[in-house]
């Protein structure tokens, strides 16, 4: 998960929203660019306008005709919830300060899954939407930037943080998940309306643990990422689409890739995939 972040330490390196800009330069990050970044803003050290630097940056990169999309996770307050009330304007998100920044911003939407909605700005947003129901496959916010493959951002965090490998979990329906329905729940939407909840999760079963920050060295040795550094902050920049079709191809393979090993070791598959799928 994304640290909730501050301004950064003042000992540490001072960062401004220029340089914030150049590192995405030397990522890749262009007028028109299509981005979703996952954020720590304490990892940079102390950033001159904290937060909304880092947003600011982000835009700016992309502008004009570009989008710029983030998680916005409320995954820690609704996950284990039998039945959930998700207000979408005002329900803080819990994977840090720069999403929470962000999905504030005016013209910036959010999608409406109870746990893993996105939030986006820019002509693509709408488009980035998702139908609410799953939370990383087909239909998903997070599928839909597999569609549109979008440049894919660590900014001071790393593949621990990667949620585009939960959908190439979901693609490949790993036995060690199932899904859990949000029956009852709701949702409310941005213009006040209120509708119910279609939304299910895809959890991972006890005891089994992923091992997602193995990936960065794999991906590396394909030649799949881009880095650069910004105050204390390792940068990091991926396609999508090539994070995702990876990681399938490995569960193709090693159905448990992407566990711990001594997930792996207990790994028994279920004939049945997982639970109750979404309907």
């Amino acid at each position: 998960m994304n640290e909730t972040g501050s301004a950064g330490s003042a000992a540490g390196p001072r960062v401004r929203k220029q340089d914030l800009i150049a590192g995405l330069r030397r990522l890749g990050v262009a007028p028109g660019s299509k981005v979703f970044a996952h954020t720590s803003l304490s990892a940079f050290g102390w950033v001159d306008g904290g937060a909304d630097a880092v947003c600011d940056a982000l835009i700016e990169a992309v502008s004009p005709d570009g989008t710029v999309a983030m998680p916005t996770f409320t995954w820690d307050a609704n996950h284990a919830r039998e039945v959930v009330v998700f207000d979408v304007r005002n329900a803080p998100c819990n994977v840090g300060a720069i999403p929470e920044a962000f999905r504030q911003r005016p013209g910036t939407i959010r999608s409406d899954h109870v746990c893993h909605s996105v939030a986006a700005l820019g002509p693509l947003a709408a488009e980035v939407m998702g139908d609410g129901v799953r939370p990383f496959a087909e239909g998903s916010s997070m599928y839909r930037l597999y569609e549109f493959d979008f440049e894919y951002l660590f900014l001071g965090c790393g593949f621990d943080s990667c949620t585009a490998l939960h959908t190439a979990e979901e693609l490949m329906a790993v036995p060690y998940r199932y899904y859990r329905h949000f029956k009852g729940s709701t949702v409310i939407r941005a213009d006040g309306s209120t509708a119910p909840s279609r939304a299910v999760e895809f959890l991972r079963k006890l005891p089994y643990t992923n091992d997602f920050g193995k990936m960065h060295a794999v991906y590396d040795e394909r030649g799949l990422l881009r880095t650069a550094t910004v105050g204390r902050a390792r940068l990091i920049g991926a396609r999508t689409r090539e994070l995702v079709d990876a990681a399938v191809a490995l569960l193709k393979h090693d159905i448990g890739y992407l566990l711990t090993e001594p997930s792996r070791r207990c790994l028994v598959e279920d004939d049945g995939g997982p639970d109750t799928p979404p309907g």
